[in-house]
């Protein structure tokens, strides 16, 4: 997924049940500058919100919000039975849409942590 200021990218990984985390790029020297860590299992997806502070990550039966500077996880958002596959932030950066492999999409409230629809 690509920041908005169009200068970094953050990308997901993990594979074979193995704890996933996310990359940030610097796209302009190719450097890794954050790592995000705190998934048990792989991530799926990422997306980054409008204001590019944070992001949010899908990985199995839950997602995590991450305030980038801080690499820390902000919040955890569960409520799927199965892997979360895709995830979007809202244009107002309020709430998030998640896609699962329990074939369910559902939104998320990202202050309150409460799933909304």
């Amino acid at each position: 997924a690509v920041f908005p200021d169009g200068r970094r990218v953050v990308s997901c990984d993990g594979g074979g049940n193995t704890p996933g985390r996310l990359k940030v790029w610097d796209l302009a020297t190719g450097e890794c500058v954050a790592t995000l860590e705190g998934h048990s299992l792989d991530v799926y997806g990422v997306a980054v919100f409008p204001d590019g502070r944070r992001v949010v990550s899908g990985s199995w039966k839950e997602l995590k919000v991450w305030d980038v500077e801080t690499g820390e996880c902000v919040a955890t958002l569960e409520g799927h039975s199965d892997g979360v596959f895709d995830v979007a932030v809202f244009p107002d950066g309020r709430r998030v849409v998640s896609a699962s492999g329990d074939k369910t999409l559902k939104v998320w409230d990202v202050a309150t942590g409460e799933c909304v629809a």
